[in-house]
């Protein structure tokens, strides 16, 4: 047998048709697939979407809520920040100090007490300029019990570094009247009266006045 009555006996070959060779009754579901494509390619669009909006939203609220949590922890750590006092000397140039100590040194055997307010911590080797130091005697024992009571007082400023120390004449003290205490904080405020003090220059200062919060140390 050759080849050419080989082929002619088993005839042509062909490929099938895949969606004829189907038949009709498989033909719809691959149509409808066919027309559900577009469909579910925007169904796919429509929720990556909203999956998109979900994220940025909820990535909004925990930047909300994280800066809220900051913003609360930099109030608490406000909060708990100690008191370190205030005085402000009214000169020409206002000297603004961000500390005042009072305290009160009880002596006994009879005699006036001591009491001492200063721009920085009692008992320190150095001071930094500006400083303020005024002090006074008297019978009380307890800062809280200075309220409403004027003292007279010497007072002593140093305006900046440098500068010549002044203070009142010997002689002439000068008022300063204590307001009450804030016993939770442990706070006494002060009002230094008008004065003129004189430096070791011999050049006046003239103070118009004065206001102190200073925090109470010791009784």
């Amino acid at each position: 047998m050759n080849v050419t009555s080989a082929h002619r006996r088993r005839g042509s070959t062909r490929v099938a048709n895949p969606i004829v060779s189907c038949g009709p009754a498989r033909r719809v579901p691959l149509l409808l697939l066919m027309l559900c494509l577009p469909a579910l390619s925007a169904c796919s669009k429509e929720k990556l979407k909203d999956l998109a909006d979900t994220v940025q939203k909820e990535g909004e609220n925990l930047v909300k809520e994280s800066k809220k949590m900051t913003d609360a922890l930099v109030e608490t750590a406000k909060e708990e920040l100690p008191e370190t006092g205030k005085m402000v000397i009214k000169t020409t140039e206002p000297i603004e100090i961000d500390q005042a100590v009072v305290t009160m040194h009880v002596v006994g055997d009879g005699r006036k007490n001591s009491l001492q307010i200063t721009s920085y911590p009692p008992g320190a080797e150095h001071t930094s300029a500006p400083a303020v130091f005024l002090h006074c005697t008297t019978t009380v024992e307890t800062v809280a019990l200075l309220a409403g009571k004027s003292l007279p007082c010497n007072l002593f400023i140093e305006p900046k570094a440098g500068a010549a120390i002044a203070r009142n004449e010997i002689g002439r003290p000068v008022s300063v009247t204590f307001g009450s205490m804030n016993m939770q904080e442990k706070t006494m405020t002060a009002t230094i009266e008008p004065c003129t003090l004189i430096g070791s220059d011999d050049q006046p200062l003239e103070i118009a006045g004065g206001e102190i919060l200073a925090v109470v140390e010791g009784n």
